[in-house]
This record gives C-alpha cells, structure tokens and sequence, in this order.
C-alpha cells in the first residue's frame, strides 16, 4: 500500500474541524504532516462543503506559495475521488407567481404601509419576488436571471416593528431528493450592468434599501457569514458597493470587499451613526422614516391631541385639516 507524507487529517471530533478561510463555516479539513504529525499552514486544507464553498488549498500549493519544499520526494496527498456536481434543482415558477399577492395579508408588507405609501410597496414587493404564505407569513424567493426559481426563505413578521416573529422555513423543504443551490435573493434583478449593486445581509435589508435608496438594485445574502470572496468575485461586471451591519460585520464584509478581484465599497453610513452595534440599514431607514412621520404636520398635531384631548374636539367642531 502507497504511503503519502501529506494527508487531510482524519475526524476525532469536532475539535479536527476548523473554521474555513473562505466561507466562515466549520467545515475545514486541515492537512497533517504524517512524519511529525504536525498541521501545515492554518489555510492549507479542504472545505467539506464542496458545492456551496469549494475552498481547496493543497500541499503543492503550499510549497509552490512558500517557495520551499518537502524534505523527501514522497507523494503530497492522498489522491481524491471525482466529485459529481448535480444540476440545482428548481421550483416551477407558478408557485412563485401565486403568492406575487394579498399584500393586505402580509405582515410585513402591512408593517411597510407605516413608513412607505402601499403602492410603492407593493411595487417593490413584486419587483424583488416577494410574496404572501399562510398565516399572514411573507416568501423571500431566490430566481436567478435565467427565471429559475431556486428555494422560497418563509417568515413572519411583526408588524408594529417590522421584524421576524418566528422561525426561518424553506419552499425546498416540501420537494423530495431536493438539489438546493442558493443565490442572492435579488439575484434576478442583475440584467443590467449599468445600474450600480448594494449587498445587504438580511432580505427585508434589501427591500427597505430599495424603497429608500431606489438607485441600486439591492441583494441579500442571507447572513453576515454568507458573503465570502467567491460569491463576491462573481459580481466584478457591476458596482458593487456592501451595506454592511454595524460593527463586527462591517469589519468581517470590509476584509472580504478587500479581498475581491475588483473595486467594492463598503458604506459606512451605521458606524457614524448613535446606533447599536448589530443594527442595519433596515434600522437606520425605519428610524429616518419615523423622525419624518413625527415632525410632519399631521404628527405635530397628534402630539398635540395627546397634550390637550380638547383639541380633538375643536377640531372635529370646525372641520379642520393640517397644513
């Protein structure tokens, strides 16, 4: 039997998995040196998540890097088995086009109503493919440009504070033997290469920056730990500009834009801001919206109604309306 001095170091536990340098997840493999027993550098090693990552560092690459070489000629790796990629499974768009609806049974779209006027929601609604489940739940869908329709992510939501009420629930999860391959919720959007690209993490980050910052075409990526250099090098035809949460995450998505094979800005517009560390452009946008509402005329006057009930009164009495 051939001995190879070089080898993916074998699973003990979870301790023999690290974080990958690519996409975050722990899911890496480092190589071990067979003689010493000793690991090679921390990004030399393989992501066990060959579809959705890919991240592959070998030996040989190592040494070729370093400009150094092994002490002996043995081999550099165990040989790896071809991997069969499978087509993404997809979902008939039908089922997408029946939910492009009901917005006034939408808990999100509802809670949208109290900042932005509902046609302009519901605008946006159907451009981004955003639709309605049961139970008043909203469908973020993933379509790629092509049309394919690749998983729809369901949530609920609050509608006094807009945000998600219950737990995350997949369109895929009702199909058998389901091939699912993930993309920017927005993804669709990406014809034209002209219009300048804002990346957020979460999905209602994208639809608030679309109703607000209406010269981008928004995406999401689902999470802070989703935006990795791959996916981001995918994007180097357009102007990509990141709208990151505030504090760690502007950090985490700065190094990856740093990284890019492109130019990618990163706003920065939350770290000047008095908010949370951990707020988002949703945040910042839902703020704006409710500073304006309340220095309306109509939201003086409501703050005056609750300083003196007389007035509403009065103003019932004479008919009057706000300037």
């Amino acid at each position: 039997m051939r001995e190879y001095r070089y080898s993916l170091e074998k699973y003990v536990s979870r301790k023999s998995r690290y974080f990958c340098p690519e996409c975050d997840k722990r899911t890496f493999t480092r190589y071990i040196d067979n003689e010493t027993n000793q690991h090679l550098a921390e990004y030399v090693g393989k992501c066990n998540r060959e579809e959705k990552c890919g991240y592959h560092f070998t030996p040989k690459m190592y040494f070729e890097r370093t400009g150094t070489k092994p002490d002996n000629n043995s081999n550099y790796c165990k040989p790896r088995k071809p991997v069969k990629i499978e087509k993404p499974s997809t979902i008939d768009p039908k089922y997408l086009q029946a939910t492009l609806k009901h917005y006034d049974n939408n808990n999100f779209a509802v809670g949208l109503y109290n900042y932005f006027p509902k046609e302009q929601v519901n605008f946006v609604l159907q451009k981004y493919f955003v639709g309605t489940a049961k139970n008043r739940k909203t469908i973020f869908w993933q379509v790629n440009r092509s049309g394919e329709v690749r998983t729809g992510k369901i949530m609920l939501y609050n509608i006094a504070s807009v945000k998600r009420s219950s737990n995350i629930s997949w369109v895929h999860n009702k199909f058998k033997n389901f091939n699912l391959v993930q993309l920017y919720f927005g993804g669709h959007l990406l014809t034209d290469t002209k219009t300048p690209v804002a990346i957020a993490e979460g999905e209602k980050n994208a639809i608030l920056g679309a109703l607000y910052y209406h010269q981008y075409n928004w995406l999401a990526v689902g999470s802070q730990s989703m935006l990795n250099v791959k996916k981001l090098n995918a994007l180097y035809q357009y102007d990509v500009t990141l709208f990151p949460d505030k504090g760690k995450a502007f950090v985490k998505w700065s190094d990856v834009a740093n990284k890019a094979c492109f130019e990618v800005k990163v706003n920065d517009t939350l770290e000047n801001t008095s908010l949370a560390d951990g707020d988002d452009i949703a945040d910042l946008i839902i703020e704006i919206k409710t500073q304006e509402k309340r220095n309306s005329p109509s939201g003086i006057l409501e703050r005056m109604k609750c300083m003196n009930p007389n007035l509403t009164a009065l103003i019932e009495m004479f008919d009057l309306k706000p300037c």
